[in-house]
């Protein structure tokens, strides 16, 4: 397939990097220092060395036909974004980012006949501008509503799944991921962990978005949120507080708190404003 990648940063990098191993014909759209090195490499390059041949250029052609453009930018991004992509020739357009406003925005600006959305679920980042990535880990599963990307990214070495009610499992996951974000905003520069009482703060932070989620008539998917949600407070806060000393939750923090404010703010609009405890948290 003929594939565009629009946003080269860690989860963008490690879809060109699969893609392109699995035969794809990859373009990737970069702009400052990443444009710099993949004009210069012509490759995505991993920590380890190997190297994926990818195009690189800084805007999407509306013209040039593609198979499939894949958006990995965050969800503050995509609104410049949106002309382009309606104006693009390609036949499928996937949009993969964190949203709480639901997918129905993007849907009427794309078309529906050419709209796919999914979530990515990897451990990627960039060292140095190479990069550092798993697809295949425990729980590490991309969800998407087209059953065609599915087999795509499957047979690329990506563990895929199909997901009917793509509004619940996207507002479900804003719920789960924004303490998470939290934990590492709090962490990432100091010594150490979350204390005891930052997790239990951040446990009330997780049972106001789950509640927000229930309220908006969704059940919490996947399943595991839903046994999550049901589990007494003190567990929830103990797992807050083991998370929080982790590798993957303290590097989150390296991305700042542009995305965790973003969504908050969604999510007050969905609740009128009725998330006290979210909105005291908010870098």
């Amino acid at each position: 397939m003929k594939i565009i990648l629009i946003g080269t940063g860690r989860i963008g990098s490690a879809f060109a990097f699969c893609l392109a191993k699995a035969g794809h014909d990859i373009t990737v759209v970069a702009r400052g220092a990443r444009f710099d090195t993949l004009s210069r490499e012509g490759a995505i390059i991993t920590v380890d060395g190997q190297r994926m041949p990818v195009k690189v250029v800084q805007t999407l052609d509306p013209a040039a036909p593609y198979d499939l453009a894949i958006v990995t930018v965050p969800e503050h991004q995509v609104a410049p974004l949106l002309p382009a992509l309606s104006a693009s020739s390609a036949s499928t357009i996937l949009l993969m980012f964190n949203t709480f406003q639901g997918t129905e925005p993007y849907r009427a600006a794309i078309g529906i006949e050419r709209f796919a959305f999914g979530f990515p679920k990897m451990s990627a980042f960039l060292v140095d501008q190479r990069l550092r990535f798993r697809v295949d880990g425990p729980g590490m599963v991309t969800t998407l509503t087209n059953p065609a990307l599915a087999t795509l990214f499957r047979e690329a070495g990506m563990p895929s799944e199909v997901e009917d009610d793509m509004d619940a499992f996207l507002r479900s996951h804003v719920a789960f991921v924004v303490p998470s974000f939290l934990a590492a905003l709090l962490t990432w520069k100091r010594a150490t962990s979350l204390t005891w009482a930052e997790a239990r703060q951040l446990d009330v932070a997780w049972v106001e978005g789950f509640e927000l989620v229930r309220g908006l008539s969704h059940a919490l998917k996947p399943r595991l949120l839903g046994t999550l949600a049901g589990l007494p407070s003190i567990v929830r806060t103990g797992l807050l507080w083991i998370l929080s000393r982790t590798r993957p939750i303290k590097d989150l923090g390296e991305f700042g708190p542009t995305e965790t404010r973003a969504l908050i703010d969604a999510m007050a609009v969905a609740a009128s404003g009725n998330i006290p405890h979210l909105l005291a948290l908010r870098p």
